[in-house]
């Protein structure tokens, strides 16, 4: 089964909510209060497992580290949720924005980085990784100082 990603534009007061949320013994209740508070912002249509590649690949060889904004928010949530969780913030907007346009990445070199990194070969990473860098840019530029946006992959 393919894992699927959600990206969605969440007032920072709801922030508390989506951690309650979170620690629900039902794993639902996290993806119902994000659809219940949020608005969906971006889609993508790969399987989401590929973040858990690009955002450290990200990190290592770019510079853009979006893993540690809201550290205490996520790691609560990811200690209650078996999802990845990232939180991307408008600090973090002003910092990578121009650093995720697209074209400034090669789908052949993400490709040999995303084998580097996990040590397997995938027909489709390099193209999976570049439509993540889109799609997390699209969601990025939805942050301002009031809102976040909530990224699940799982």
């Amino acid at each position: 089964m393919t894992a699927s990603a959600t990206f969605t534009r969440l007032s920072r007061d709801e922030l508390a909510g989506l951690v309650t949320a979170a620690r629900s013994d039902d794993p639902q209740d996290l993806f119902a209060y994000l659809a219940a508070n949020g608005t969906s912002v971006a889609d993508f249509d790969y399987d989401a497992e590929i973040f858990s590649t690009l955002l450290p690949v990200l990190a290592e060889d770019f510079d853009i580290d979006l893993e540690t904004g809201e550290n205490e928010i996520v790691a609560d949530i990811a200690e209650a949720a078996e999802v990845l969780v990232v939180i991307l913030t408008q600090e973090e907007r002003v910092k990578y924005m121009t650093k995720l346009d697209p074209d400034n990445f090669d789908e052949d070199e993400l490709a040999e980085l995303f084998e580097d990194f996990s040590g397997e070969e995938a027909s489709d990473a390099g193209e999976a990784m570049l439509a993540g860098i889109a799609t997390l840019a699209q969601a990025l530029s939805e942050t301002d100082a009031d809102h976040v946006v909530v990224v699940t992959a799982g």
